[in-house]
Formats: C-alpha cells, structure tokens, sequence
C-alpha cells in the first residue's frame, strides 16, 4: 500500500514537471505572439497614434483582444474598463 502511494506520488511529481515545462514554453510563445501582435498593429510610445493606427486599434478589438495598455493583446472574455477608457479619451479629442 505504502509503495503504491510513493509511486503515485513519483508519478505525481513527474506529471508535474511536465506541467511545468509546457507553461513556460506556453508563457515564451505568448510573450511573442504579443510582441507581434503589437508590431503589427503599430503600437508605439506615441501618446496620439495615427488615425491608421486607431483603425487597426478598433478592428484588433472587434475582433476580441484588449487594446489597452494593461492587458494589450490578450483575449477579452469581457468589456474591459481600460479599453473602454481608451476610446472615451479618443472620443473626446485624446485629451
């Protein structure tokens, strides 16, 4: 009974690690599909993007991502405040 548990819990361990492993190539893949997400949406340190840029911003959030600078690039489950608060302030002259 005991050796049974301990190869379990091996076995737990192992699986585990494997876990492990796969999240942090997940999290490297991630990393660079949001880099190029954001190259290809021209995303900038500029504080007024090009009216260009604002359509590829819109369409990038129809389309289900956040645009906002908290959460660029991950998929929205939900309205996000930020992004919300982006386009107020686009709205109302990019004050």
């Amino acid at each position: 009974m005991i050796k049974e548990m301990e190869a379990r819990i091996q076995a737990l361990g192992s699986d585990m690690q494997k876990i492990k492993k796969q999240i942090r190539l997940l999290m490297e893949e991630n990393d660079k599909l949001r880099e190029e997400l954001a190259r290809a949406y021209g995303q900038t340190g500029d504080s007024t993007p090009a009216r260009g840029g604002l359509k590829n911003l819109w369409d990038l959030y129809q389309q289900g991502f956040h645009i906002c600078n908290v959460h660029f690039g991950r998929i929205r489950t939900t309205e996000c405040l930020f992004c919300e608060a982006f386009w107020d302030r686009e709205r109302e002259g990019g004050r």
